[in-house]
């Protein structure tokens, strides 16, 4: 039942004439700026001017020297090295990069990408012995290492060197390895922070070519792009360059595996944004690692063999097929764990577990589980006494100082604000379940609420095509730069057009006989819930669409409510509601009364079987009443528990054929009247 808080940065468009006239942009563009309060240096940072074309020195890094020293000692040496990388986009992205540089300059070189199933994240120490057994030398780490301790002191014993290049946070005692390079490092001076795995190692081999790295871009961009939108880090500074530079590289890739992956994700010869990278390309690169080997995915991008990339590629795409139906099974598992039992959802953190759910894609069904409810969610795949979990949170949460509150209970856990992954024994997730619960009600009695950021509001004529294909003069974006979000209001909606078979649907709206269209993907237009005639705000994304040569504006629903949604009221409330289904003391507040229940009951037979959005139906129902929120929802509950009303797949109507029953003999009624 949650809605995001809209938050408006601006509500006119003040100030956007002066950018304009300064920087030569359209209207569009300059009120993104403007709402943003971007200094003039972040604007020449975004359109690629001045000091936003800067990269730093890659010995201003700490280690990066004798990072270095120990690569060139082994290949003039001619010791093996082994990269020792991640089963992530980032992880084999970054393996590929260094493993062709240090071919092209002679070294003798090998890689391994760990199995997520049987050796989990980073260095193993079972991996140490067997590259020791095969003749390595030197082990380089990347997008991993900074946490590997023991198996850092194992490889040392063994006579193996240790370079660790890592961009994760590190812990107070570092590995004992050659060099430990990693920007997050306490004692590291270097001025870029939110590198990625494989930009921590292309600056190594920045500080072996002795540049900073314009040169070896050319070489690495299009590799380098994708492991920077996959890893989801900030597009700012360094990162925004590689990003920039590397999808008009990626277009143009020389490498023979790219084009083919470019091709099965049917992105060839097309523009290529950050959006596109990160949902045509990232998911098939990450769905070797999740439920098979990755180590094929290195040797997809750096096979020279046509033959073998269409064939790997192809593979990879079976493999994003197989990663889909895996998640289906673990969000039918979800769905039907909260059919049984909807008070899951109301907890302060969801956490659900099931047995046999592939460990590899809980991360992804995770993500989606916190889009849908707007709250930190975990969800833990047991494998007999066993179990991993994966957890992901929302802003103003931080789900590592949540799980390591409960590390009592794991026996290994990492991660940070906004992810984090761990392992446990099955029998010790309800207690974990629990610990987590009891964490969050102390440290957020509240929780916070989940924003829906609007750069600002915008009349429909500025939504044209000339003016929405300059918006492409601050991509690329990403974490750090969004894309922008717009909001038309006090708009009537005219028509809901439904789209594909009903699957999707289109509103045409207007403001002032000025009429436009707003695209709802994934929403059928009985589910939608608002009706021709409806006075509504509505917030939304804006592109270009080029079809069969034909030039058009693509606006694409975020957000909608009936004109002046109070969002904070509605927050607030929800958030008590909560409380009352948690079955939290003070609940007597909430009761509502005999006449409240026949009107509401009144009011959901009038509308009949309609799109199941509680804001919605409380405005529609109570809107005129002194009726509050919380007691509108305690009804409707009740009623469902009563089976008076239905509610299933988003929608809700009356049950015609219910048996009267008493109000009073529904559960969530009978808890809160032990309150009265």
């Amino acid at each position: 039942m949650a809605e995001k808080v809209w938050q408006f940065l601006s509500r006119d468009l003040s100030g956007v004439d002066a950018l304009c006239a300064r920087y030569a942009i359209p209207r569009l563009a300059a009120a993104v700026l403007a709402a943003r309060d971007t200094s003039p240096q972040q604007i020449e940072e975004l359109l690629g001017k001045g000091a936003g074309q800067q990269l730093f020195d890659p010995l201003l890094m700490r280690d990066m020297d004798r990072a270095a020293a120990a690569v060139r000692e082994a290949v003039e040496n001619g010791e093996l090295i082994c990269v020792c990388g991640d089963y992530d986009c980032d992880g084999v992205a970054a393996t590929a990069i260094v493993s062709d540089y240090l071919t092209q300059i002679g070294a003798r070189v090998c890689y391994h990408i760990p199995s997520r199933e049987k050796e989990g994240y980073g260095l193993s120490k079972r991996a140490v012995r067997e590259l020791a057994d095969y003749g390595v030398r030197l082990l380089l780490t990347v997008d991993n290492g900074i946490s590997a301790i023991e198996e850092v002191a194992y490889a040392n014993s063994l006579g193996l060197r240790v370079v660790i290049t890592d961009h994760h946070e590190p812990q107070e005692i570092l590995p004992e390895a050659i060099a430990v390079v990693d920007p997050h490092r306490a004692d590291c001076a270097y001025p870029y922070k939110e590198l990625c795995g494989a930009g921590v190692v292309f600056k190594l081999l920045c500080a072996l070519e002795g540049e900073t790295g314009f040169g070896l871009l050319e070489a690495y961009g299009d590799l380098l792009a994708i492991a920077t939108i996959a890893d989801v880090v900030e597009l700012s500074g360094e990162n925004r360059i590689f990003v920039r530079r590397g999808l008009e590289l990626l277009r143009e890739s020389e490498r023979c595996g790219v084009q083919t992956l470019l091709g099965v994700a049917g992105i060839a010869g097309k523009t290529l944004s950050a959006e596109s990278v990160a949902f045509g390309l990232a998911p098939r690169i990450n769905a070797a690692g999740r439920v098979n080997s990755a180590e094929m995915v290195v040797e997809l991008l750096l096979t020279e063999r046509e033959s073998e990339a269409v064939a790997l590629s192809e593979q990879l795409n079976s493999f994003n097929e197989q990663r889909r139906e895996l998640e289906k099974v673990v969000i039918d598992g979800i769905a039907a764990q909260l059919a049984a039992n909807p008070t899951l959802q109301y907890e302060r953190v969801i956490v659900i577990d099931g047995e046999g759910w592939n460990a590899g894609i809980i991360g992804i069904v995770c993500s989606r589980l916190v889009e849908r409810f707007d709250k930190p969610c975990v969800i833990i795949a047991r494998d007999g006494e066993l179990a991993r979990g994966s957890g992901r949170s929302v802003d103003g949460f931080s789900l590592i100082d949540a799980i390591s509150a409960c590390s009592h209970l794991l026996t290994r856990y990492g991660g940070h604000p906004m992810a984090a992954g761990f392992s446990l024994m099955s029998e010790d997730i309800s207690a974990f379940r629990a610990a987590l619960e009891a964490y969050a009600a102390e440290t957020a009695p509240e929780m916070p609420s989940v924003s829906l950021r609007i750069d600002c509001v915008v009349p429909p004529a500025l939504l044209s095509v000339e003016e929405v294909r300059g918006l492409s003069l601050l991509e690329p974006f990403g974490r750090g730069n969004d894309m922008p979000v717009f909001a038309v209001c006090g708009a009537v909606l005219e028509r809901v057009i439904p789209l594909s078979e009903g699957r999707h649907c289109k509103l045409r709206l207007s403001v002032d006989d000025v009429s436009f269209f707003v695209l709802c993907f994934s929403v059928r237009p009985e589910q939608l819930g608002y009706a021709a005639g409806d006075v509504v705000d509505v917030a939304f994304s804006a592109s270009i669409n080029e079809y069969r040569g034909m030039v058009s504006v693509s606006l694409r629903l975020r957000g909608i409510c009936l004109s002046g949604e109070d969002f904070t009221y509605f927050h607030h409330a929800r958030q008590l509601y909560e409380a009352c289904q948690r079955g939290e003391r003070g609940g007597n507040a909430f009761l509502p009364t005999r006449d409240e229940a026949v009107s509401i009951y009144r009011g959901m037979r009038a509308l009949g079987r309609t799109a199941w959005v509680p804001e919605l139906l409380y405005r529609r129902i109570c809107g005129d009443t002194s009726i509050d929120f919380v007691h509108f929802c305690v009804c409707v509950e009740a009623f469902v528990q009563l089976e008076i009303l239905r509610r299933e797949n988003g929608m809700i109507e009356i049950n015609s054929g219910a048996a009267k029953t008493d109000f009073g003999a529904a559960p969530i009624i009978r808890r809160l009247s032990e309150y009265a």
